[in-house]
C-alpha cells in the first residue's frame, strides 16, 4: 500500500507529532508497504534535520503561536493549487492527516483529497482559535475524513465536543526497544529527571520550587534537566514571582541532547518528574519514562491520567501545587518497594504501547478508509 503520511508542522522542527510520523513510517516500511511523508520545512534546526529519503516538501513553515509555544506551520493562500499538483503526481492508496484541520498543508490535502483520508487528532487545548473563527472549513474537513482517530480520551473530547462523531482511540506509540538499556542502569539515589521544554506549559517553574521545598530536607537529592538551557533556567529563577534565589543547589541543566544522552540519563534517575500545567493530550516522554523503567510523577491531567492508568503505573499530583509536588517527590524517593511496583507496572504499560501494536491498529484503520472510499470532493 502507497501511503501518504501528512504532517502540518515543519519537519526540520523536533515535535511529537513528527516523530510520531516518523516511528509509524519506519513500522509501516517494515511490513513493506511504502509511507512518503508531507510536510513544510523551516524554522529552527531546518540545517541540521536530514529529510527523509521518502519526503515530499510542501513550502516553507512560519512561526505561529499555538499552546504557550510555537507551531511552525505553511500558512500560504495557495496552497491549494500546490497540494492538487502533489496529488496528482503522486497517487496515494491513503492519505493520514495528522491534526487535519491544521493550516494550511494538512487541511488542503483534505480538501483536495484524491484518495480515502484518514485523520489523526492529537491536541487537547482550553480553546482554539481555529476551531472559533473557522468552524465551518473545520467542519468541512472533519466531514471529509474516512476514518477519524484520536490519540486519547482527552484529545477526542476536545474535538468531539465541538463537531461530534466517531473516534477510534489509537495512543502514540512508544519504541520500547530504544529505552530497554536504561532499565539496567546505575540508579543515583535522590536522582529526578526532568524531559522537556523549558514553556510555561510544562511546568519547569514549579518543579524548580518543588526541588528547593525538597532539598531542605533531601540534601543530596539532585534535579537534571533534559532540554532547558541554564540561560533559561535562570530566566525563570530570576522572575519577580518565582519566590527562588539563584542558584539553586543540586541542578543540572543539559540543554538538548541525543537520545542516546537521554537514555543514559534515564538509567541514573529514581524518578521521571512531569509537571506539565495544561494543554496535554497524550505525554509521550511518560510512555518512554515508563519504557525506560523509570517510576513517574506527573500532573494529573486528563491525558496523562490515560497514560498512567488513573496513577496505577505513575503517581499523579495536582498540577501547579508545588508544596504538593515536593511532598510527593520526596514520598516516592524514600519508597524503594513502591518504586519497584511502579517500575514492573510501568514497564508492562510501556509494552501495550509499543509501536509494533500501535501500528497493527492503524493499519486496520487504512483498510477500513479504503474500503469506504473517497468521497465527494467539493
Amino acid at each position: 500500500m502507497r501511503i501518504g503520511l501528512v504532517t502540518p508542522y515543519s519537519w526540520t522542527v523536533p515535535g511529537g507529532v513528527n516523530d510520531h510520523i516518523a516511528n509509524l513510517a519506519y513500522q509501516l516500511e517494515s511490513r513493506g508497504h511504502e509511507p512518503w511523508i508531507l510536510g513544510p520545512v523551516g524554522g529552527p534546526g531546518r540545517s541540521q534535520q536530514r529529510l527523509p529519503e521518502r519526503f515530499i516538501p510542501v513550502g516553507s513553515a512560519v512561526p505561529f503561536p499555538s499552546n504557550g509555544s510555537k507551531a511552525y506551520v505553511n500558512t500560504n493562500v495557495w496552497m491549494f493549487k500546490r497540494m492538487e499538483r502533489i496529488l496528482a503526481n503522486n497517487q496515494f492508496d491513503v492519505l493520514h492527516c495528522h491534526e487535519p484541520c491544521t493550516p494550511s498543508v494538512a487541511a488542503c490535502t483534505v480538501l483536495r483529497r484524491n484518495a480515502p483520508v484518514v485523520g489523526t487528532f492529537h491536541a487537547a487545548l482550553d480553546d482554539s482559535i481555529l476551531y472559533r473563527y473557522l468552524h465551518v472549513w473545520a467542519r468541512k474537513i472533519i466531514d471529509a475524513l474516512a476514518v477519524k482517530i484520536a490519540v486519547s480520551e482527552a484529545a477526542k473530547e476536545y474535538v468531539a465536543a465541538r463537531f461530534g462523531g466517531t473516534y477510534r482511540i489509537i495512543p502514540n506509540g512508544v519504541p520500547v526497544d530504544l529505552y530497554e538499556m536504561a532499565r539496567e542502569g546505575e540508579r543515583i539515589p535522590g536522582r529526578i529527571l526532568f524531559i522537556g521544554r523549558a514553556e510555561p506549559r510544562k511546568g519547569l517553574l514549579v518543579l524548580l520550587r518543588a526541588f528547593a521545598q525538597l532539598r531542605l530536607q533531601r540534601p543530596d537529592a539532585t534535579l537534571v534537566l533534559v532540554g532547558p538551557r541554564w540561560s533559561q533556567v535562570h530566566g525563570l529563577v530570576e522572575r519577580s514571582d518565582s519566590g527562588l534565589t539563584w542558584p539553586i543547589p543540586g541542578i543540572a541543566a543539559l540543554g538538548r541532547v541525543s537520545h542516546e544522552v537521554k537514555v543514559e540519563e534515564m538509567g541514573s534517575a529514581e524518578i521521571l518528574c512531569v509537571p506539565s500545567l495544561q494543554g496535554e493530550s497524550f505525554g509521550i516522554v511518560l510512555a518512554e519514562g515508563l519504557a525506560a523503567g523509570l517510576p513517574v510523577v506527573a500532573s494529573d491531567l486528563p491525558g496523562y491520567r490515560s497514560v498512567l492508568k488513573d496513577g496505577r503505573v505513575g503517581v499523579l499530583v495536582p498540577p501547579r501545587d508545588h508544596v504538593a509536588l515536593a511532598t510527593t517527590l520526596l514520598e516516592t524517593l524514600a519508597d524503594t518497594d513502591g518504586r519497584a511496583t511502579l517500575t514492573a507496572n510501568g514497564i508492562e504499560a510501556a509494552e501495550e504501547l509499543a509501536w509494533e501494536r500501535v501500528a497493527a491498529r492503524v493499519m486496520e484503520t487504512y483498510q477500513e478508509a479504503v474500503e469506504i472510499g473517497v468521497g465527494a470532493v467539493s
